[in-house]
């Protein structure tokens, strides 16, 4: 039953895989424009506002799309007291209610806060503009979090590649035609999203596969179930991470200025663009399978099957780390100009805590299906606490690679902790000679890379990774099991 639900979780981390890549060749063609069209400083007031919304977002989610992952396998299962048109219609209006609100309160805040706390005068009027996606967001939120629940990964993937090059299509007219402004940009972005939420909300809920939203049909006895899993998992997973993730941005900001983070933005945007293809299929896949599996099938075959994807994960995760690190020199001022080639030196360590992070969802299993939230809520709130007292001592001596390398230390710190937690609940086998072999192979492949046909911006990176992949692959097919068998079912599943 484990190999069973490990290929499940191949195909559908694959449907994921493939939107992150859509999603990232939509990227690449803007990133380049971005960084050419707008300045450094500009660059950086970008990354403040997206920091704004992505907390603003979280804390209008209040967690309840966690909640619908994890209620929705038990639900279905017959194990709960409500129904699924309850979920659908609780979590729907509640979500909304606390998105309107939070768009609010920001909007109101910004308006009235002092100028000097501002460290540019244009966050007003960006922040009102970028207010109404917040509300846009948590909807799409819910809807999303719904297809995941029941692993509808292909209409998921064509809504997110869809949404994305709409969003492309909208910046490159306002930002190319109408006005070379971040006002253009975010204006752009508004209506892309509110039209793509619209149009996904229309067709899932115009059928009769989807219990359609009903005022009547809302529960508080439900919704407050939600929130009681959901709050904590807001509060210390999803916002506490989210400030693990973004909050050395205002650091930077207070301490070195704009130009800074606009350096440290690109080059940590650009990781964004690989953890989508790479790590995040990964951990948005396998959380409602191991939830399924454990309420249908129990606690053994759960366990089973998380630790032989954690070896799997490995496998992949490693090489990202070294191939980055051998490529990030030529691949970071090829896309986004000269003028941000300095940041390169951060992106290992940027992308090794990303891949670091990625594997929270597997070790951390236990603590996610038995519902210790406020365990949760301490090691993340505690890794975003560390963070920032890290990135306050290293970045004066270090400048942004100091905040890089707070981001390695506070996730290196947060999945240990989540490892420690969540094995008494469900014991997750660490792959230590897996991530040995993995390592050394990562190692052997950044040697034979590194120094291959420099300065050639692009095709360096072409000719590197041609190089790189094959050894990495040769060396992980002697040396581990794991691989020979990933090779073996890749070459009978082309065979037939």
């Amino acid at each position: 039953m484990a190999d069973s639900a490990l290929k499940r979780l191949v195909v559908q981390a694959s449907h994921y895989s493939l939107t992150g890549l859509f999603s990232m060749i939509a990227g690449l063609v803007t990133f380049p424009l971005l960084t050419r069209i707008f300045s450094v400083e500009e660059y950086g007031v970008m990354n403040l506002v997206a920091a704004t919304l992505t907390v603003s977002v979280t804390v209008g989610k209040v967690g309840v799309q966690h909640s619908i992952v994890r209620y929705h396998s038990e639900i279905a299962a017959g194990k709960s007291r409500f129904t699924l048109r309850q979920l659908y219609s609780t979590t729907f209006f509640g979500m909304t209610s606390t998105a309107l609100l939070t768009m609010l309160i920001l909007t109101t805040a910004t308006q009235l806060a002092p100028a000097r706390w501002l460290s540019d005068a244009r966050l007003r009027g960006l922040i009102a503009i970028v207010s109404l996606i917040i509300v846009v967001q948590v909807i799409e939120s819910a809807l999303v979090s719904f297809l995941r629940a029941e692993q509808r990964t292909v209409i998921l993937m064509k809504y997110q590649v869809a949404k994305k090059y709409l969003g492309l299509g909208c910046i490159f007219v306002a930002v190319l035609a109408i006005s070379r402004s971040l006002t253009a940009f975010y204006s752009a972005s508004v209506v892309s999203e509110a039209l793509a939420v619209a149009t996904l909300g229309y067709l899932l809920f115009s059928g009769r596969d989807w219990p359609r939203p009903v005022a009547a049909q809302f529960s508080r006895p439900l919704y407050l179930e939600l929130l009681r899993f959901g709050v904590p998992m807001m509060i210390g997973y999803e916002l506490a991470g989210t400030i693990l993730a973004v909050g050395d941005r205002y650091v930077i900001a207070g301490l070195l200025g704009e130009a800074p983070v606009g350096l440290y933005g690109a080059a940590y945007n650009l990781c964004q663009y690989i953890q989508a293809v790479v790590i995040v299929s990964v951990s948005q896949a396998i959380m409602p399978i191991y939830m399924q599996m454990w309420d249908q099938q129990g606690a053994a075959e759960t366990s089973a099957f998380i630790s032989q994807s954690l070896r799997t994960y490995v496998l992949f995760g490693a090489p990202v780390i070294a191939g980055l690190a051998a490529v990030g020199p030529a691949l970071l001022p090829s896309l986004a100009s000269d003028k941000y080639a300095s940041a390169a030196a951060i992106l290992p360590w940027v992308i090794a805590g990303m891949v670091v992070d990625g594997g929270t969802s597997m070790v951390g299993a236990g603590l996610f299906i038995h519902r210790k939230t406020l365990r949760i809520m301490a090691i993340v709130l505690g890794c975003a606490i560390l963070n920032i007292v890290l990135n306050l001592i290293l970045v004066p001596r270090l400048g942004i690679l100091g905040a890089a390398v707070a981001t390695l230390i506070s996730y290196l710190a947060s999945t240990s902790a989540m490892t420690i937690a969540g094995r008494r609940l469900v014991p997750v086998a660490i792959p230590w000679a897996t991530i040995a072999r993995a390592g050394l192979a990562s190692l052997v492949m950044y040697a034979a890379v590194t120094y291959v046909y420099p300065g050639r911006h692009l095709l360096t990176v072409g000719v590197r990774i041609a190089i790189g992949a094959p050894v990495y692959a040769i060396l992980m097919v002697l040396m581990d099991s794991d691989a020979r068998a990933l090779v073996r079912k890749a070459r009978d599943r082309i065979r037939r």
